[in-house]
């Protein structure tokens, strides 16, 4: 093997390779001894990365809000966090695992000295050179406010945490256009070309999956499922248009200063700005068309699962023709149930009886007394007679006691009176009981004065009164059966 080194691996060595394996070698040295860790603990149930990434920033955050906290404050913060992963665990062992952690980021071990890591490097005659480098994470500062030491971040742990959350490892959008730059430099414009094009391809694969989905919902929207498929998709477009956009735009002005009149490439580089151009304007496009999907599914919910279908049968023959040869009691016992899940309860208009009474009674009036209208009767005879508060207590306290749907006459025949009634008045219970449920059933007339305080149950809504079409049993009240329901509160 030839000992020469070709030129992309010079290019390599001479553009960026001291920065990126400085770098890897600060990233080694905590996951290297982080593995160890975990082996010769067997704490495999727990994510360490996790927990020492966790620690890491505490002490940066800390150390950028107060200058530093004390060992033992962060170790409790960090126990937390072990706790959180595995709360079956004994307290002892989160605890052993946050002091662990906490003894790596300040190289305990090796009595908090600084980590030393050797790389190798070109000299200026491309011959292999060594060199040792010696870097630290967190180390031990004094506190002017406290006598306890503080712990704090050096530059290189900050520099560390802040290039791992820099791209997502995942986008390959992200390392395209890395490699555009690279390429950019480099003047290598086919390279960087070739890039855009498969950047803008991407993109109109993403857009002929909304389309896709957009055809899908159009079909039948009953088979997309909004939460699962719609909503991350539409999140996954805005999160990748509003970084790619700013980005590619950026990228668009680095072309911009290699394009001037006299450039050798200015044809290459001329086609490289369109084709940014495009994929700009496909991004947009990207966006708008995730946009139409969220109006589509609430257009398309609208239209097919809210709006009444159509009929699909002849109404004259096939509806009322067999309607109007049926017996007259079979289309009612078809047709009700029917109309009393469509039209709910009706309540007719009827006259209340104490008001019937006081308008239907004559005056007395003597023999020598002329009417000057022979169409007036009169004022009332006697007064109007107002029955016992006892029986108004007694009729509240039945209707008050009805928990489930209830027949009038059931409530006749369970009827006990109370002992402090006497015989007469006790008479007039199942008449009041009657009349207040009948009057409730037609509406109590806005003409009485003086509501019984038995009707509160059906004026405050309480209870609902229907009809169900027999009658009272023969006993001291006739007419028709009521049902009195107990509405939902």
């Amino acid at each position: 093997m030839s000992a020469q080194l070709n030129e992309q691996l010079k290019g390599f060595l001479g553009q960026w390779q001291a920065r990126q394996r400085r770098t890897a070698g600060l990233q080694a040295a905590l996951f290297v001894r982080l593995d160890a860790l975990r082996r010769s603990h067997r704490w495999d149930d727990y994510d360490l990365i996790t927990v020492l990434l966790g620690a890491l920033h505490l002490v940066i955050e800390n150390d950028r809000l107060s200058g530093g906290r004390p060992r033992h404050a962060l170790i409790d913060d960090i126990t937390s966090l072990c706790a959180w992963q595995q709360p079956q665990d004994p307290p002892a062992t989160h605890r052993e695992i946050a002091e662990a952690v906490m003894d790596l980021l300040v190289n305990e071990r090796q009595r908090q000295t600084r980590i030393t890591d050797r790389y190798v490097r070109p000299d200026d005659r491309d011959q292999a050179h060594y060199v040792v480098q010696s870097f630290a994470f967190v180390i031990t500062a004094a506190d002017d406010e406290s006598s306890e030491p503080v712990l704090r971040a050096t530059p290189e742990a900050i520099n560390v945490f802040q290039n791992l959350v820099d791209f997502d490892p995942f986008d390959r959008l992200s390392a395209e256009r890395y490699r555009s730059e690279r390429m950019l430099k480099r003047r290598d414009y086919d390279e960087v070309l070739d890039s855009v094009d498969r950047r803008t391809l991407n993109v109109h694969g993403l857009s002929a999956q909304l389309h896709s989905l957009l055809r899908r919902i159009t079909y039948n929207v009953r088979d997309v499922d909004y939460a699962d498929e719609v909503m991350p998709r539409l999140t996954d477009i805005i999160t990748l248009v509003g970084e790619q956009v700013e980005a590619e735009e950026k990228f668009a002005d680095a072309v911009a200063e290699h394009l001037h009149l006299h450039a050798p490439d200015y044809a290459r580089l001329q086609r490289l700005s369109s084709t940014l151009r495009d994929l700009i304007i496909a991004l947009l496009k990207l966006q708008t068309t995730g946009a139409e999907v969220r109006a589509a599914y609430e257009a398309e919910q609208d239209r097919q699962l809210f709006t009444p279908r159509r009929l699909t049968i002849n109404p004259q023959g096939q509806l009322f023709a067999p309607l109007l040869d049926m017996p007259p009691q079979d289309a009612t016992d078809l047709l009700e149930p029917l109309m009393a899940r469509l039209l709910g309860p009706r309540t007719p208009r009827v006259l209340s009886l104490p008001h019937l009474k006081d308008v239907m009674t004559p005056a007395a009036r003597g023999p020598s007394e002329r009417a000057r209208d022979p169409f007036d009767i009169g004022d009332l005879r006697t007064t109007t007679g107002v029955l016992d508060p006892a029986v108004h207590i007694a009729v509240h306290d039945v209707l008050d006691s009805i928990t489930t749907p209830t027949r009038l006459s059931t409530l006749l025949q369970d009827l006990h009176h109370s002992a402090t009634l006497d015989a007469s008045t006790a008479r007039l219970v199942p008449w009041a009981l009657a009349v207040t449920v009948v009057s409730a059933y037609g509406g109590f007339s806005t003409a009485d004065d003086d509501l019984p305080a038995a009707a509160d149950a059906f004026l405050t809504g309480r209870l609902a009164v229907v009809r169900p079409g027999t009658s009272l049993p023969a006993g001291a009240v006739s007419g028709d059966e009521l049902v009195l329901i107990p509405r939902p509160e």
